[in-house]
């Protein structure tokens, strides 16, 4: 699922991407794809990766716009590698 919008996406396109878009990113990356989360992020990304999409549980609300930035870039690196 997460294949094509990687590679789709630009680094600087990623941040353009809607909520719901990078969710279900996370969603996948965090369920099945932890080979690529592991493989292509480093221990402190990961712990940040996953506090982050804890601390949002779905809603953009629940995050500050720094935190939404934060977790675009992550997912977007997780992503693409």
């Amino acid at each position: 699922m997460a294949f094509w919008l990687a590679r789709r996406t630009a680094r600087t396109a990623w941040r353009h991407i809607p909520w719901p878009m990078v969710w279900a990113a996370c969603v996948w990356l965090a369920e099945k794809g932890r080979e690529r989360v592991e493989g292509n992020l480093d221990q402190k990304e990961r712990h940040e990766f996953l506090n982050l999409v804890t601390k949002s549980r779905g809603r953009p609300g629940n995050l500050a716009q720094r935190d939404k930035t934060r977790l675009k870039n992550i997912a977007g690196k997780a992503l693409r590698g």
